[in-house]
């Protein structure tokens, strides 16, 4: 058996046994899975980690299932952390890389506890909507549980991410209107029809289990030593939510003393919570025009605005900061990160590497202070916006004369 939990408001302090809830009944606030930390187990005055399992898993013990055959996963987890390569920019940064999880981005951390969740709860299939990476996964896992899934996304969505959700066997509908058009028909037909929600936005409350696994994988990575600022692109935000809640557990748990300051990172064509943090607005506002090339943080919160306010909250309580970046700086940084650390980012990504420039430039971030940059999901999903910057590839014969011709080594 798992540690005891269950469900609780966030607004209210409402709670439920674990089941298959979204928003609190009582007020609609969101849900948050709350442990009881009095009986969190350690190993030796350290995390338990069962090494005889691959993944995020190998950290079950704090994790919300009750029947370990309930789980869903495909060795997801335990990517690398790299410390910075990139000459144009020295200081302590490391990068923790989720490109390497199964379907290429860090939202099978959350899906793979959701849709254990959804099995354990004896749901009929899964639903979720998607600016691409989440709706990817949520197909990817639902294949290996052999239920039936169906993916709302925004009418624009890259034709990358759709291939792959596809090519997994989910049904894809698109949806007129931005993000939060998706959002709100997939909350129906979820639940009309007995469907688990696999959005990762804070609707499912068990995805933020998954995202926490970070902070435990780099507790160890790190040789237990807490870093200063953690840098994470945000939609709606649950993925820096999750890391901090893995760092407060860490605290909990007495394992460290400090918290990471968190950074949540927005394209300047859709930041709402960065507007909201600039203002000092206790509350994020809808976004009205989205316009940005990073797809999978364009999400205007329009109808779950309390989203935004509750990530809004998790960075002041931090001591962090919240920042926007241009599409031109994004594109700049995709190349950065692909030329200067061999890693291809999907522009969402490479606002991480924006967002430390300018926190080193304005001094915020200082050199030596150990940051830790999420690169959330890999290139190849989204690669429109980037054909127009590569140039022209040239075409010779095999020939040494032709080859000489192009000039390419008159620099060496």
């Amino acid at each position: 058996m798992f540690k005891p939990f269950e469900l609780e408001c966030i607004s209210c302090g409402e709670k439920y046994k674990t089941g298959n809830f979204y928003n609190c009944i009582k007020c609609g606030g969101i849900l948050n899975v709350k442990y009881n930390q009095s009986k969190y187990k350690l190993k030796n005055n350290q995390l338990i980690v069962d090494n005889s399992i691959q993944g995020l898993w190998s950290y079950k013990e704090y994790l919300p299932i009750n029947n370990e055959n309930n789980i869903c996963s495909l060795a997801e987890g335990h990517t690398p952390l790299i410390k910075s390569k990139i000459s144009e920019i020295s200081g302590n940064l490391f990068f923790k890389d989720e490109t390497r999880n199964p379907t290429g981005s860090f939202k099978d951390r959350p899906t793979t506890v959701s849709i254990s969740k959804a099995i354990e709860n004896k749901c009929k299939g899964v639903v979720a909507a998607s600016s691409g990476n989440a709706g990817i996964a949520t197909a990817a896992y639902a294949a290996v549980a052999k239920l039936p899934a169906i993916i709302f996304v925004p009418e624009n969505l890259p034709n990358e991410k759709l291939l792959q959700a596809s090519i997994y066997g989910a049904k894809i509908i698109k949806v007129r209107g931005d993000y939060s058009s998706s959002f709100e028909l997939a909350k129906k037909v979820a639940l009309e029809y007995n469907y688990a929600n696999l959005t990762s936005t804070y609707y499912n409350p068990y995805g933020l289990e998954g995202d926490k696994t970070i902070a435990f994988e780099m507790y160890n990575q790190l040789g237990h030593l807490v870093p200063d600022f953690i840098i994470i692109p945000i939609g709606a935000g649950p993925l820096l939510t999750g890391i901090y809640k893995g760092y407060l557990d860490l605290k909990e748990m007495n394992l460290i003393e400090k918290l990471p300051k968190m950074i949540g990172v927005q394209a300047k064509g859709c930041s709402p919570i960065v507007k909201a943090f600039k203002e000092n607005n206790k509350n994020v506002e809808p976004w009205n025009h989205v316009n940005t090339i990073a797809s999978g943080i364009s999400d205007p919160l329009k109808g779950y605005d309390q989203d935004g306010t509750y990530t809004l909250n998790i960075i002041k309580g931090s001591g962090g900061y919240a920042i926007s970046v241009s599409d031109e700086e994004i594109i700049d940084s995709v190349f950065s990160l692909g030329n200067g650390q061999g890693i291809f980012v999907e522009p969402t990504s490479a606002t991480v590497f924006c967002g430390y420039k300018q926190l080193r430039k304005s001094e915020l971030i200082k050199k030596d202070d150990l940051t830790v940059s999420i690169i959330t999901g890999i290139g190849f999903k989204d690669t429109k916006p980037l054909y127009k910057f590569i140039g022209k590839i040239p075409i010779v014969e095999a020939s040494l004369m032709e080859f000489d011709s192009l000039n390419i080594l008159e620099n060496e």
